[in-house]
């Protein structure tokens, strides 16, 4: 017969052994103050899909020229965790991504935090009984493991950030159209596989100090197909009338002035221009092989001036 103090301890070894995956970020236990490295989003996304292996997937959809693993998580508690399952239901697919400018990292802590509340049933109860959540941590991976104090000086926080643009030096966000980065290649088939009904571009504004906590820009709402047009409005003025309801001071528009340090000349609601030769679209933006059939957002916190809480690094 086991002794009862050896069963006790036995049992007390129980849940270290089977102890659940901890699921909270580098950011989060910072005060929101720094940010993990690339091995942290490997980490994690192994350790959500162990958490919740009827919820969520984690696979890689790629390679960076440097080696390392471009990694989504399909979230949905429907089943349908691959591409074909969701086309065969007929489900709705909302790709999410963050850290397409890697030193702009927000949107990757934010979003492991906002999947966790979700398979939580603390945020959004029942939205993964209906559709499927394509999240991409970090787009720019090569740029994120570029580590630096001051590759974003104008920015609060975090201490440390990766960088703009790729190991080659491509700047993910002027790609779209010519898709010369490996890794745009890699988005482009993931795109095509999944076909989302709606993309969310995760971004941070720095060198502005405005009170507003949140920009959020939709298309098509300025250009595009015209039957899409309403849609894309409907569901901007949702959302800010979501987040109002939250304590949040959403913007439709980028909070930069018209003229270069000219307060007077306001700011501008419209939609982005080409950047250079040939046209390149910025995600979000009007691109004429996609907009047909996608909708894009951008989201920039600002995280400058407010307490928000929905907004990673709203004390830095």
């Amino acid at each position: 017969m086991i002794r009862p103090a050896v069963l006790l301890s036995l049992l007390a070894a129980l849940p270290l052994a089977n102890a659940a995956p901890d699921l909270t970020t580098v950011s989060e236990r910072s005060g929101f103050q720094a940010t993990g490295r690339y091995d942290e989003v490997v980490k994690l996304c192994g350790e959500f899909q162990k958490a919740y292996p009827k919820a969520v997937r984690c696979f890689s959809f790629g390679t960076t020229p440097e080696g390392r693993p471009m990694l989504a998580l399909a979230v949905s508690r429907t089943g349908a965790l691959a591409a074909k399952a969701a086309k065969a239901r007929k489900l709705p697919v909302l790709l999410v991504q963050g850290g397409i400018h890697a030193g702009e990292i927000d949107g990757k802590d934010a979003g492991f935090l906002a999947l966790r509340e979700a398979l939580e049933g603390e945020a959004a109860v029942g939205a993964l009984d209906k559709q499927v959540l394509l999240f991409v941590p970090v787009f720019n991976v090569d740029g994120h493991e570029r580590f630096g104090k001051n590759n974003r000086p104008n920015q609060r926080g975090p201490v440390e950030m990766g960088w703009r643009v790729t190991a080659q030096n491509y700047n993910l966000n002027r790609d779209y159209v010519k898709a010369d980065a490996p890794e745009m290649q890699n988005m482009l088939a993931l795109v095509n596989e999944w076909d989302p009904l709606a993309y969310i571009d995760l971004h941070v504004t720095d060198g502005a100090k405005f009170q507003p906590d949140v920009s959020i820009q939709v298309e098509p709402v300025h250009g595009g197909d015209a039957a899409l047009m309403k849609a894309g409005l409907d569901l901007r003025e949702n959302v800010m009338a979501d987040l109002r309801k939250r304590g949040s001071d959403p913007k439709h528009y980028y909070i930069s002035f018209d003229k270069t340090d000219d307060p007077t000349s306001g700011f501008v609601d419209s939609m982005s221009t080409p950047r250079s030769p040939p046209v390149i679209s910025r995600c979000g933006t009007a691109s004429p092989c996609w907009w047909k059939r996608i909708r894009g957002r951008i989201i920039r916190p600002a995280c400058a001036s407010r307490t928000i809480p929905s907004c990673p690094c709203s004390n830095r």
